[in-house]
């Protein structure tokens, strides 16, 4: 079985989280709206945080969403490497 240390896979039913963790930045990917928000407020019951929204851009890697898609492009990353 494969494993990361720095990610989690929250299943309820049909619905599932997956959850990154790096240094102090998390990133969260729910099926639903409601988990994710349930996550939100679960973590923020333990820990002080600070929200900055949906991420633009990740370790290098540009983020974009539209309501049908999720693309990823690591250009950025790649003319810095070179």
């Amino acid at each position: 079985m494969l494993s990361d240390p720095c990610v989690y896979i929250v299943r309820t039913g049909e619905d599932f989280l997956i959850m990154t963790v790096w240094v102090d930045d998390i990133l969260i990917f729910a099926t639903t709206i409601d988990l994710r928000d349930k996550t939100i407020a679960d973590i923020e019951a333990e820990w002080e945080v600070t929200n900055i929204g949906e991420p633009t851009k990740i370790i290098g890697i540009e983020i974009t969403t539209t309501p049908d898609s999720i693309a990823i492009l690591s250009r950025q990353y790649i003319e810095s490497i070179l």
